[in-house]
């Protein structure tokens, strides 16, 4: 059985159930980010590169170490062609409890990405994207950290329409976030 993008994030809203018990215009902190990330397995034998700046808006879980977290972003395709992708992602962040300055960290989720580059893999430019990543972060002192993470990225239309093989990208990024 293939898991497709709207199953993802139907798991993920009921997951986050304990959503509706704070305010999401009051999140408790921000992240901001650059990344780069690419796929080297296009039809066309061309590679799939975007840059990306992205912000993610911080709520506690009931549970002790859990974040849900809201990221908008948008990316500069570089290649094969230049064109731009924008979207909205839901995560849900598990930092490890270490007294440490440095502190791994894992995080999925899915949402939804508009990307106008036309490859032989999609059919469709509004399509779900969905992420796992796993990265440290580096307390820099009065809430602030930083982050280094490498991430996995699939975008597919959930077969809404053929063709629809996905783009699978690999993603470096670094950010910077703090507690509000």
């Amino acid at each position: 059985m293939k898991i497709k993008g709207w199953q993802i994030s139907l798991f993920f809203l009921f997951l986050t159930g304990a959503l509706f018990a704070f305010d999401i215009r009051k999140p408790s902190g921000r992240e901001v980010f650059i990344t780069y990330g690419w796929d080297d397995y296009l039809k066309n034998n061309a590679q799939y590169v975007h840059h990306t700046i992205g912000m993610n808006f911080c709520y506690p879980l009931p549970w002790k170490n859990f974040q849900f977290q809201l990221e908008p972003f948008g990316s500069l395709v570089s290649s094969p062609d230049v064109n731009a992708e924008v979207g909205l992602v839901f995560f849900i962040k598990y930092t490890f409890p270490l007294k440490f300055p440095v502190k791994p960290y894992v995080r999925g989720g899915s949402g939804i990405i508009f990307i106008t580059q036309e490859t032989e893999e999609q059919s469709t430019q509004f399509n779900f994207a969905s992420q796992s990543g796993y990265g440290i972060s580096i307390d820099i002192g009065k809430d602030r950290y930083l982050l280094i993470e490498y991430r996995n990225r699939h975008i597919s239309n959930s077969d809404i329409k053929e063709p629809n093989s996905g783009i699978d990208s690999y993603i470096w990024l670094l950010g910077f976030g703090s507690s509000f």
